[in-house]
Formats: structure tokens, sequence, C-alpha cells
């Protein structure tokens, strides 16, 4: 259904939704007294602007590549004079154009969080719904982890970002393990000569604890930063100023704040570097990001329910594959999230058979991952199989030009490590030719080459996966 302008701006969410509930023209509110007012109707000379579109949900995407992906999105549709205004609340953007026919059309947007762009989908009150990270099994209707092959709710990854540890260069730490990170967020690792650093306490910097960065490292660390020891700060500028001044500061910044900020290594300030066993990990670059090997990777989300007659909603999720929002999201300094080919940038020596396999090899981006002790395909697992099927399909190349690394967590020993290799790999297999796609060779290569410590489900997630190579 499209909404007017006059139905939905400049009143509350819930009251919008109990006039149309009551088919009354125009939403009312509640008075102190507890009786109800009808809000006026606007002047009849007014003009109607109709709301295409309604986008809420986490305030990084809604304030930063949303608003330029809506603009193109009116553009695709045929708008010009496209501008972007503060919205009346419940909103917070309005970008408005006007149609060759003079109707004058809009696309209403709410920076809030993932969890209230998630919850306003759910109820109906957002045609699209913004998150950085995926969805609960309660959140979305129809969404469970045994419904994930359903059509009931659709997700696409729009852009890639990352959080950058950082620390002042008086602790002399450049390196640590990702267990030694999740130590000093949890308030366990309380001196810098733990980890090799020079002697002194650690202070932990972060935005406030519900604040989504801080939801993202809580999660990423296993468990939410210590109230008492954080020390929040307002903004990532902040965050990087504290910790460039104090000796024992330890905080975190994204990749795309690194990047407009042109942070300068050289200060007082250091990126921290994660170790997995004797090994460097993964960078926070592009090859990092596209390939989700870097462990604080995070994706800009979208979620929609098709069965909502949103042609509307449709047109936005094609307008965030197309060229122009690639542009957008390079100069937000975010990576592209769809599959594309990489050329491997690797820094250190690697185990023989991978190198001798990867030799002139280029790597799609896509790498499939699969669930701590589990085969079974959930959500993101199924996201990464549809849209690596999709590119293999296009690039059309033979069967034996095309190599799938299977990598598994370390289970004690190499046989049975190579075990669950195997068993991943004919999951892999399977789940390709239900897409119409010929595999090619698959190669279980066990845990020659993790990428992150096994005592997490997230080192376990990021080591139980798929890597996709074309060779000449």
């Amino acid at each position: 259904m499209t909404i007017s302008r006059r139905h939905i701006v400049g009143t509350g969410i819930a009251t919008f939704i109990l006039g149309m509930a009551v088919g009354v023209g125009f939403p009312t509110r509640p008075l102190a007294a507890g009786g109800q007012e009808t809000i006026a109707p606007p002047d009849l000379g007014q003009e109607e602007t109709k709301i295409l579109l309604t986008i809420a949900g986490d305030d990084g995407s809604a304030t930063t590549i949303v608003p330029e992906i809506a603009s193109k999105y009116l553009e695709f549709r045929g708008a010009n004079g496209i501008r972007s205004t503060k919205a009346d609340p419940p909103w917070t953007t309005e970008i408005t154009g006007r149609m060759l026919n003079g109707e004058q059309v809009a696309v209403l947007i709410r920076a809030s969080s993932s969890t209230d762009g998630l919850s306003l989908l759910a109820a109906g009150m957002a045609d699209i719904g913004l998150s950085l990270r995926e969805a609960g099994p309660t959140e979305l209707p129809g969404f469970t982890s045994s419904a994930a092959s359903n059509d009931s709710v659709a997700v696409r990854a729009i852009a890639l970002n990352a959080m950058v540890l950082i620390v002042n260069k008086a602790t002399r730490v450049r390196f640590m393990s990702f267990d030694a990170a999740r130590g000093i967020y949890s308030g366990k690792v309380l001196n810098w000569s733990e980890i090799g650093g020079t002697p002194g306490s650690i202070h932990y910097y972060g935005r406030a604890i519900d604040y989504r960065s801080s939801s993202l490292v809580g999660a990423a660390m296993g468990s939410e930063a210590s109230g008492s020891a954080l020390r929040v700060v307002p903004s990532y500028s902040a965050m990087r100023d504290a910790v460039a001044g104090d000796a024992g500061g330890i905080g975190y910044v994204p990749v795309n704040f690194i990047y407009h900020e042109h942070i300068n290594w050289s200060g007082d300030v250091t990126p921290i570097r994660f170790k997995v066993g004797d090994r460097l990990g993964a960078m926070p670059n592009e090859y990092g990001l596209a390939t989700g090997d870097y462990p604080l990777v995070f994706p800009h989300l979208i979620y929609r329910i098709p069965d909502r007659d949103s042609q509307e909603a449709d047109s936005f999720f094609e307008q965030t594959e197309s060229v122009s929002t690639l542009v957008i999201n390079m100069f937000a300094g975010l990576t592209v999230a769809t599959p594309h080919l990489l050329v491997p940038i690797f820094d250190q020596p690697l185990p023989d058979l991978y190198r001798d396999t990867v030799r002139n090899a280029l790597r799609i981006s896509t790498t499939v991952r699969f669930e701590p002790d589990s085969t079974e395909i959930k959500s993101r697992t199924k996201r990464s199989l549809d849209d690596l099927a999709a590119f293999l399909r296009r690039l059309d190349v033979a069967p034996e030009q095309v190599q799938h690394l299977v990598f598994s967590e370390d289970a004690g020993n190499a046989q049975r490590n190579r075990e669950i290799s195997d068993r991943l790999g004919e999951v892999f297999v399977r789940e390709l030719r239900a897409r119409n796609v010929r595999p090619g060779n698959v190669v279980a290569l066990g845990a020659i080459l993790p990428l992150a410590s096994d005592s997490t489900s997230l080192g376990q997630w990021l080591n139980r996966r798929v890597e996709t190579w074309i060779t000449p």
C-alpha cells in the first residue's frame, strides 16, 4: 500500500497504525486526562507527498550510505530534483523527488538501531529494516534456522565494515591473540606485561554499552565489556584521542573511520594485528574484509518481507546491487559485499599444500562458512552459498578451473580434522548442485591454516570454511 505523507509524517508510528486499524482518516493522540484528541488534518491546499518506502534501523547505515542509495533509487524510478531534508519524528531523514507527471514522492528513513529496525519491520511499520547483525530467530516472522531456505524473509549485505583495535604506542604491543583481546575487554587481562607489553595498567575504551559498536565488539569478544572499567567516549574521534593520550590505552575504530580521517599511524596510536599461534592473522584490508577472514568484520544488512506486496522494497533491493551503490560504498570507505575476484595478499609463509593449490589463482571473495559443530544450512551460510552459486554461474568457467578448499576447526588430530573437512565438503557440493552449479575440484585441508583460536564460537565459525579459487 502506498502511504501519503499526511498519514505518516508528524505522528508517532504507533498512532499511525492505530488510526489505520480503526479506519480513521487522520490519526489520534492520547490526552493527559485519558481522552483522545484528533490531530488536525493538513491544509487541503498543501501538496501531498506519496511515500514510496519507509526504512528504519542501524544509525550508521541510515545516516551514511542509505540516504544516498535512496536518492539513486528515486532517480532510477524517474524522479528529478531529488533532495534530502530532516524529517518530522519519528523519522529522521526524508528523501524527496518529483516524477515526470508532477507527483512528489519520498523515502522516509529512521536512524535508530538494528533492534529497532527489525522490530518495526516485523510489525509492518517499516518496509525495510537496517541491521549490523543477523536477525534473531524470534525477531522476524518465519525467519528461523529451519526456515532459512524459504522466501518468507529476504536479507542482503550491502556493504562490509570492520573494527580495528588501537593501542597507545607506549604499550609496545603491536600484535596480540584474539583470546588476549577478549581477556582485556572482559576485564581478565589487567596489565600490559601479561601479553608482552610495557608493564602498566590496561585502560580500555569504548562507546556506551548499548551503542551498536560496543555490542558488536562485546559479541565478538565473547562477553560485554565490563561496565565499571570501560571508559566511555562519545565518538570514534574521541576514542582515538583518548587512546593517544593514555599510555595504557586501548580502543577500537571502524575501518571506514580510518579511511576518512586519514589516520597517521606514526603518531601516538597504532593498530593491533591479531596473531593465530605463531602466525599473523588476516589484515583489516579489502582482502580480509571481503573474504570475512578478518575476525571483526560486520555487514550492513537490509531486510524485507516479500509477501507484503512490496514492489518498491524489491526495487530498492535491486538498487543496492547497482554500480552506483558500489561507488557510494567505496567513497564511504566500505568494502563491497557482492562476490568478486580478488588477487591474494599473503605477507608470510603458507603451508606447502595450500601455497601450491592457490599459486597464480584468483580468490572469489565469498567464503562459505559453517556453524560450529553443525552442517545445518542456516541463514548466513545459505546467503553465502546463494551468492557464490550465482557468481560461479556468471563466470561460466570450466569445472577443472575451480578449486574449493575446505577447512575445519582443530578437533585434536589431523585425521579428525580431515574427516570434518570431508563432511563439510560433501554438504558444500550437495548445496552447489542444488543451485545448478558444477562444483569443480574439492580439496579437504583440515585445520592447516586457522584464522582464529577455536576457543570461541566466532573462531570456529571463521575456521570452518570453504574458499573458492579460480585457477588458469
